[in-house]
């Protein structure tokens, strides 16, 4: 589910073009950010065409200050049409700055960049790609 700002123009998400999504460690949900503004807040969405995105310099920050900081998450397209749920979820995927340089499938361990569709889900992802 999606908490729009319907009443402000600037809060609203044009959905022909990409989202970046992150998980707020504050608010135990997904931010929606768009245009460089967090436009909607999420405890469940759905992307298709994702890249997974970590930043090097925000992670070599998390590593040299051990404190968590925004630099990683997905981009994609919200699917506002419900696209995903004919596809398979496909694999649980994960990412820890002290583990891993990039979000890895959680069972091969393998790293993941890209994917057809993703499913964030409150406390996990799910991500459908080629192999």
């Amino acid at each position: 589910m999606i908490k729009l700002n319907q009443e402000d123009k600037r809060y609203h998400i044009d959905t022909a073009r990409k989202v970046f999504v992150y998980k707020n460690l504050h608010k135990d949900c997904w931010s929606v950010k768009q245009d460089g503004l967090v436009k909607a807040h999420a405890t469940e969405i759905e992307l298709w065409d994702c890249a997974f995105r970590v930043n090097k310099a925000g992670r070599e920050r998390v590593l040299k200050e051990k404190r968590k900081n925004v630099h990683a998450g997905i981009s994609g397209y919200i699917d506002h049409l419900g696209m995903g749920a004919y596809g398979s979820v496909g694999v649980a995927v994960t990412y820890n700055p002290y583990n891993n340089e990039t979000f890895i499938d959680k069972n091969s361990k393998k790293p993941i960049y890209h994917s057809n569709y993703a499913k964030l889900e409150s406390k996990q992802v799910f991500a459908s790609y080629a192999l």
